[in-house]
């Protein structure tokens, strides 16, 4: 990260360095933080009624904190992310061994994915395991290509489960689907992979790292558990992260 987005993350968002090491150290930052979280902070330090600015600038010390809070949740997130990642993999094995077989990932049915045609997968015995070695965007692709949506996964969505002002399914078909999902893998390859956020969606403009914040992260993820019927008794409840004072 460089100059042009530091005056865009912090001067952009009064929050003013009042010496040359402020600034080193400001620097310092963006070149380490995701602008993703980097951007969530300032947003979130200026709608703080709690945090007043001082002679109508906020300061670096200030900044920092609200930088702390952001990370120990994007970390919630990530781990949030990775429940439900598991749970996917579970749900979606369950339902394909009921239809498919104990070797379902051998069934041509999976043959429009090109991942479960290489040997490694292929001499993988249980379905279990090779759904395992496939990337997220992958099992994705087995939920939500073909006809195994139609005729496996798309009976177990309760779409009556969220409903518009109108009484109408908010969720009424599968373009509507994929783009919780969309959300949900563009997030995780970043907070996992430490990418910017929106380069792993080249296809959806509407999840752009100008559009996208960690709320349409959150909501995308509530609302997928809700109509998967997910269970968050099981979750992981807090973290609590430790930062040595800078």
């Amino acid at each position: 990260m460089n100059h042009r987005h530091f005056k865009q993350i912090l001067l952009a968002n009064n929050i003013i360095p009042t010496s040359l090491s402020e600034t080193k150290t400001a620097l310092k930052l963006v070149r380490q933080k995701e602008k993703f979280i980097l951007e969530d902070s300032a947003k979130a330090l200026i709608h703080n009624k709690k945090i007043l600015p001082i002679k109508n600038y906020y300061t670096i010390e200030q900044y920092f904190e609200e930088i702390k809070n952001i990370t120990n949740q994007y970390y919630w997130l990530y781990i949030q992310i990775n429940q439900f990642e598991a749970f996917l993999r579970t749900f979606v094995n369950h339902r394909m061994v009921k239809a498919y077989g104990i070797q379902w990932h051998l069934d041509p049915v999976m043959r429009d994915l090109n991942d479960f045609q290489i040997a490694e997968i292929r001499s993988i015995q249980k379905p279990s395991q090779a759904l395992n070695s496939i990337s997220f965007g992958t099992l994705e692709l087995v939920f939500l290509n073909g006809s195994r949506y139609v005729n496996i996964f798309e009976k177990f969505i309760k779409k009556e489960t969220i409903l518009n002002a109108n009484g109408t399914s908010k969720y009424s078909n599968k373009h509507q689907i994929k783009g919780l999902f969309s959300i949900i893998r563009n997030a995780r390859n970043d907070i996992c992979h430490h990418r910017r956020i929106g380069e792993s969606i080249k296809t959806n403009p509407k999840y752009t790292k100008q559009r996208m914040s960690k709320s349409d992260v959150v909501n995308a993820l509530n609302d997928l558990k809700i109509l998967l019927e997910y269970d968050d008794r099981f979750d992981v409840q807090s973290i609590k992260l430790k930062y040595r004072s800078i």
